[in-house]
């Protein structure tokens, strides 16, 4: 008690004065050092050695707390990378610990311990390698080094920097592959969701390829609705989108693009040059 009383006292006069007991105890709690649990510094380190490995640049605890929380990555999935992080959701090894809920940890599909990772990149439910082979089908429309993904790369990949033979850096692709990777491992994790959580561990109730298919098309059509309102400098003032960096993202990207104006942001039905799959089920 008498270091915090301490602390107080060699804050400004000002704030003595006219401070309340709960604005003191909020700059008493943001004094102390903030406990980060093993595994979120293992987590951190993983996406460190991954970023440096590919792209040879370390960045710090604090460069990539600010890349989930930065504008590309959709305010949802900055949430749901944070919790990657932090490693918070009730899955694997969180179900060990409990007595008679220890088969919850278990992948139903492969019969390993569930974890993040696992269902971002290795569980063979349906899903997973069939929304990264999308994504990798989009990105290849335009670029031809699609980067083979891992688990600090996937949480790292608002960090990932991308450069031409010259060594310039290209932004455009830099954003492309945050937001496609993002999008397409949040859209992964609610698939097993619906799987794990509403009672659709039966195969035949899982969604089909044609599904996931249009779905996946449906979260990046909105991600690229999304980045094109937030261009409008009327609307976000500071916050807006740069037109130049959101035009040249998905350029080359788009469906009937030459039949597109050069600057179309603001025109109504501008989709990637992917299309869903018709439903055929019970078509003979």
């Amino acid at each position: 008690m008498d270091t915090e009383t301490d602390l107080m006292f060699t804050l400004p006069g000002i704030l003595l004065s006219t401070g309340t007991q709960h604005s003191f105890t909020k700059i008493i709690m943001a004094l102390r050092p903030k406990p980060i649990r093993k595994s979120t510094n293992i987590t951190l380190d993983r996406i460190r050695c991954s970023v440096a490995e590919f792209c040879d640049f370390l960045p710090t605890d604090e460069m990539i707390w600010n890349s989930i929380r930065a504008a590309t990555v959709q305010r949802l999935t900055r949430n749901f990378l944070w919790k990657c992080i932090h490693n918070t959701f009730r899955i694997g090894d969180y179900w060990t610990k409990i007595n008679t809920m220890e088969v919850r940890a278990l992948c139903p599909v492969c019969g390993v311990t569930d974890s993040m990772e696992h269902i971002a990149l290795d569980c063979y439910a349906p899903g997973q390698k069939q929304i990264w082979s999308l994504a990798r089908q989009l990105w290849e429309k335009k670029y031809n080094d699609w980067p083979r993904l891992n688990w600090g790369l996937i949480l790292g990949c608002n960090l990932i920097k991308f450069k031409s033979p010259r060594g310039k850096l290209i932004p455009e692709k830099a954003r492309l592959f945050a937001v496609l990777t993002s999008v397409s491992f949040h859209l992964i994790w609610r698939l097993y969701c619906l799987r794990r959580y509403t009672n659709n561990d039966e195969i035949e109730m899982w969604p089909t390829e044609t599904q996931i298919h249009n779905q996946w098309i449906s979260v990046i059509n909105q991600a690229l609705r999304r980045d094109c309102i937030l261009t409008d400098s009327c609307r976000f003032g500071v916050s807006a989108r740069q037109k130049e960096l959101v035009l040249r993202t998905w350029s080359g990207l788009l469906m009937n693009e030459d039949s597109l104006p050069d600057n179309w942001l603001y025109t109504s039905g501008v989709l990637v040059g992917m299309q869903p799959v018709k439903h055929t089920e019970g078509v003979g």
